[in-house]
């Protein structure tokens, strides 16, 4: 696993200027460093000069897009006439305090460990809320699935995806913008795209898998939760998984996103799409404690909102059959000047992934 934490750190390096939570006018309000322009990128061992940003970030696609493991396209597609069926059970689960299994059976020592990964984090004051579900199996786990949460650049996953199933013809138009709020969560092409196209095309989603519309209002939704999340998240599988987006140039985009701890576990092994999203929580670029109290340019007069999050969204396609999940939290991200300390979610991820392995 070293090795894959060091590869976080180089990726990190490229994409952390983009990934914090703003409002609906392009502020990115707590990002913890300057908003850039879009063809400034920050790198692990310094600054990379606007054309070189320019030239990696063009490039038709990543090394880790090419080298990514394939998944199957049938089996994938199979899942898309149940997802009601999943839905349904993540709608239908009742969390009690503590980690809570749904749908069918499920290893106990295995919902133990999640378990224990969570309390690591809630130990220490944080807030976590999970859902996770298995396809095959229909067995999921919820852990305070309702808790209010900010998405933070999580929401452009899904909301990249509603533009493209309602406006087809916005990737030839877009295609750049698109790929950076993907792969490198710039904050400039995901409001450059919202100011085109509205909150329209994720209303629509909300609409179809029972999310309140107001989900769509804002550019980053405040106070949803990873229950929401993960029904829009059954819709977007559905959609990277239909006969025209499967294994096309808008879904590898998805196998590439920036500061996902699930990417960075388990890309290598499992064909991955996954959103990430964060916030250190203050301006400086040291480590933030949520109980610290938040500088008034900071607050958004939500209470429920610490102005900090490590988050993580998405699919895992592994041999046994592909699983969706939500992670939300509001552990500060961890970014310093010259280097990153490994995702606090990174053995969270691996717990996870082992629950669906021993299903």
């Amino acid at each position: 696993m070293k090795r894959k934490t060091v590869m976080m750190a180089a990726l990190l390096g490229a994409a952390m200027v983009f990934g914090g939570c703003g409002d609906s006018s392009g502020n990115t309000g707590t990002s913890s460093v300057k908003e850039t322009s879009s063809k400034e990128t920050s790198s692990a061992a310094g600054t990379e000069s606007p054309a070189e940003a320019e030239e990696e970030i063009t490039d038709a696609e990543s090394a880790f897009m090419k080298a990514a493991p394939a998944y199957d396209t049938e089996e994938a597609k199979s899942y898309i006439e149940k997802m009601p069926e999943i839905r349904a059970l993540a709608a239908d689960v009742k969390a009690d305090e503590g980690l809570t299994v749904f749908g069918g059976e499920a290893s106990e020592e295995a919902a133990a460990k999640v378990e224990a990964e969570i309390k690591k984090l809630t130990d220490e004051g944080y807030k976590v809320s999970l859902v996770m579900a298995d396809l095959a199996s229909q067995t999921g786990l919820a852990y305070d699935p309702d808790e209010a949460m900010c998405t933070q650049s999580t929401i452009k996953a899904v909301y990249l995806g509603s533009v493209k199933d309602s406006h087809p013809e916005a990737f030839e138009e877009h295609r750049l913008d698109l790929r950076k709020a993907i792969v490198d969560s710039n904050n400039d092409s995901y409001m450059a795209l919202r100011d085109i196209y509205g909150a329209e095309p994720l209303e629509k989603w909300c609409e179809e898998v029972g999310v309140e519309k107001g989900f769509a209002e804002k550019a980053f939704p405040r106070a949803y939760t990873a229950r929401d999340m993960f029904m829009l998240w059954t819709k977007l599988y559905c959609f990277l998984n239909s006969d025209e987006m499967q294994h096309s140039e808008f879904a590898s985009y998805y196998a590439d996103s920036a500061c996902s701890a699930t990417r960075i576990m388990l890309g290598a092994e499992y064909p991955v799409q996954t959103k990430a999203g964060w916030e250190s929580g203050k301006e400086s670029w040291k480590n933030y404690d949520p109980r610290d109290v938040v500088p008034e340019q900071y607050r958004d007069g939500d209470p429920s909102n610490d102005e900090s999050a490590t988050n993580d969204t998405g699919v895992v396609y592994t041999e046994k059959g592909p699983y969706i999940f939500v992670i939300f939290t509001d552990v500060p991200f961890s970014v310093y000047h010259d280097y990153v300390e490994p995702n606090r979610l990174n053995d969270l991820v691996l717990a996870l992934n082992a629950f669906q392995a021993e299903l």
